[in-house]
């Protein structure tokens, strides 16, 4: 357990730290990709290559988070197959989807990041690549674009979402709360 309150709260101001505790609560090793690019007041990872016991602490730290200027979560993960579950070879290939396809930690993320957003006013960027978003995670990111409060504290935000599917390539950005579709 995190021992004072002063120091759960000084969480908001350091995500790094806080990740660490969070890491050592569940009695996980932090990840070097996620702290890479912490001091810029970045976070930016892959992934795919994050296991889904390693994603709460991210999440968490994410959720209370008033410092970070910007989020970047993305994902390279393509599926082979065709139809019938067979490679393009025609041999079987079974390889597990990344955490990251899940519904449960894509919602979660995505109510991390809606969290993140009301609570901070340096947020200025998410951007979300290759994510499978379904429509409850783009509402509860909605909410918060709609809220008038929102677009008073920030003079500009970007947000972008890349999705690729085997039938289109589609962008969205969300700018303010106008939405629109590239």
């Amino acid at each position: 357990m995190i021992e004072s309150v002063a120091v759960r709260q000084q969480g908001a101001f350091h995500f790094e730290t806080h990740y660490d505790n969070l890491c050592a609560l569940q009695a996980s090793c932090p990840l070097a990709a996620v702290k890479a690019r912490l001091p810029e007041g970045v976070l930016d990872v892959n992934g795919d290559r994050i296991r889904a016991t390693d994603w709460m602490p991210i999440v968490n730290s994410l959720r209370i988070n008033k410092t970070l200027d910007l989020v970047a979560i993305r994902s390279f993960y393509q599926n082979t197959l065709d139809d019938h579950g067979n490679d393009t070879n025609g041999t079987k290939m079974r390889t597990k989807a990344p955490s990251i396809r899940s519904k449960e930690i894509t919602f979660r993320i995505c109510k991390s990041l809606k969290e993140c957003l009301v609570g901070t006013p340096t947020l200025s960027c998410i951007e979300l690549q290759g994510l499978p978003l379904r429509e409850r995670d783009l509402q509860a990111l909605a909410r918060v674009f709609g809220s008038s409060s929102f677009l008073v504290t920030r003079s500009s935000f970007d947000f972008f979402i890349a999705g690729y599917s085997q039938e289109r390539h589609s962008e969205t950005h969300f700018s303010g709360i106008q939405l629109s579709w590239k």
